[in-house]
């Protein structure tokens, strides 16, 4: 009956047929590779600079990997306006109760719908999906909430000397949408004005 054992055909170890082996895969992934998540996967972090402070977060340049311009960020008395190189791109009205949108992300409504903040979080709604932006002592972190443990998607901090903001975003935020949300975020969080 060895020949029907699954075990043995597959190359398990049996101590009942010495001519099996310990499996030996023939290459470095699991055998569940690409079927089912694996943990620390290639999961990488990008950074972000908002820099070239005039005097603050509302006019700057956001600069990312291998220094390259992705956002200008430029603000008159009402609005605020976040341009890619193809051109304007969102939208901040600076008004009693402040509207933001951003061009196929954002569809306009209140500042304080696309952010709402309380005492120890923001949240940031998404695609119909909510995330939660949490201050702790290393900065600011974009969570996913909901019933399963929360996964860390960005990290917004304010360098020592005040001269520039820190986006760390993962490579996994980008494919779940959550670049330019994070982007304009960043500009309200970090804007110094009412934004409910």
């Amino acid at each position: 009956m060895l020949g029907n054992n699954p075990y043995t055909a597959a190359g398990w170890y049996n101590p009942q047929n010495p001519l099996s082996g310990p499996w030996r895969p023939a290459s470095s992934e699991p055998p569940t590779f690409g079927a089912l998540p694996t943990q620390g996967g290639t999961n990488s972090i990008l950074t972000f600079e908002f820099c070239s402070f005039n005097p603050d977060v509302l006019n700057c340049t956001v600069i990312g990997p291998m220094k390259r311009s992705f956002f200008t960020i430029r603000t008159s008395s009402s609005n605020t306006v976040i341009s890619k190189s193809e051109g304007a791109f969102a939208i901040i009205h600076w008004a009693q109760r402040p509207t933001v949108e951003a061009s196929g992300v954002i569809p306009f409504q209140r500042a304080a719908e696309f952010v709402r903040l309380s005492s120890d979080r923001s949240l940031m709604k998404v695609d119909g999906k909510t995330y939660a932006w949490v201050p702790g002592s290393s900065g600011i972190c974009l969570y996913t909430t909901g019933p399963n443990p929360p996964e860390q998607f960005a990290k917004l901090r304010m360098v020592s000397d005040n001269s520039k903001v820190l986006l760390e975003i993962t490579s996994e935020a980008f494919q779940a949408g959550l670049f330019e949300p994070s982007i304009v975020s960043t500009v309200l969080l970090f804007s110094s004005r009412n934004i409910d």
